[in-house]
């Protein structure tokens, strides 16, 4: 038998258990075929790059396959037949590798970052280095500022800005 690598994608509209569903009903018919599902994995709602039948969206799942190439034609028929599919795209394999694909790698270190709080200290970083507790400190006194001192600090920058408006050789008189 033959290794290959599937994905799919189904539409925005459709939850993620359905699309759970879709792809159950795939890996039965690819096992009913004499096929094995080496790797499955759901990586979710992922913007498209363009629209795809109205669809901004689609859920992405992915198959490694060892089965024959009379099963993978079958599943791609079915695959064009099923009104939720928008696209989908099978290459045959040399090798299946067992470790986690880069998307579900991606979104395992997203997760991480999420729970550790990892987003907060970049923030921090473009902050110039200061916490967010030293930050908010300054950005108050400068709401705290009396309105006259934001008033004189207008009239200074106007004229900067006037001669940085003008093109080069306009005004001038030679």
């Amino acid at each position: 038998m033959a290794l290959y690598e599937s994905v799919f994608i189904a539409r925005q509209d459709v939850s993620a258990p359905q699309v759970e569903a879709i792809a159950d009903g795939f890996a039965a018919q690819i096992e009913e075929n004499g096929g094995k599902i080496a790797k499955r994995e759901y990586w979710g709602l992922k913007n498209l790059s363009y629209r795809i039948k109205k669809n901004r969206k689609g859920h992405y799942v992915l198959f490694n396959l060892d089965a024959p190439s009379e099963a993978v034609r079958e599943m791609e028929r079915q695959m064009r037949l099923h009104e939720d599919i928008l696209r989908y795209l099978t290459l045959r394999l040399d090798e299946i590798d067992d470790e986690p694909s880069i998307q579900m790698q991606n979104r395992n270190r997203d997760e991480s970052r999420r729970r550790d709080g990892d987003r907060r200290d970049d923030r921090d970083d473009r902050r110039g280095g200061k916490p967010a507790a030293e930050a908010a400190p300054s950005r108050a006194k400068e709401e705290a500022a009396p309105a006259e001192a934001k008033e004189e600090e207008t009239p200074a920058e106007a004229p900067a800005e006037e001669a940085s408006s003008e093109a080069p050789g306009e005004g001038e008189d030679k």
